[in-house]
């Protein structure tokens, strides 16, 4: 089977340049969520050791809930982050698909992304602050028992 050959047209060009502009958004938002989780994992570090150096009556349940709402912060943050990298991949599959579609007779379809703020909070990237949280509140509830 030959194929024709591939000839690009103004809306084609204008397409491709606005995919090259979302790829690099996208990946910097990406290198943006990674920060995201090295900054938590640094302020908590840093604020247990202050709080513990500093202050000599300092109770876990304390250091617990800053440093829960250190990391609650921080998963704000790259959920939001998260959320709007997303929404460029979908905007990017968009372009690809109408750019199929103007360069063949059929009409084809690239994987649909699914996007919500539910599945930007919610998801395996996210674990960092999940474990953070869980072991945040369990020194609350290990305290509250002992």
């Amino acid at each position: 089977m030959e194929r024709d050959e591939y000839k690009k047209c103004h809306e084609d060009e204008l397409d491709w340049s606005s995919i090259e502009q979302l790829h690099e958004a996208t990946l910097q938002i990406s290198n943006q969520c990674f920060e995201y989780k090295k900054l938590c994992v640094g302020v908590i570090g840093i604020i247990i050791a202050a709080l513990l150096k500093f202050e000599t009556s300092t109770s876990w349940s304390s250091i617990s809930n800053i440093c829960a709402a250190i990391s609650f912060g921080f998963w704000l943050c790259d959920a939001n982050a998260y959320y709007y990298q997303r929404a460029n991949r979908q905007k990017i599959n968009k372009l690809v698909d109408q750019i199929r579609t103007r360069n063949s007779n059929k009409q084809e379809h690239v994987s649909k992304l699914e996007n919500s703020w539910t599945s930007a909070f919610f998801n395996r990237s996210m674990s960092l602050y999940f474990y953070a949280l869980t072991l945040c509140f369990g020194a609350v509830l290990y305290e509250k028992i002992a």
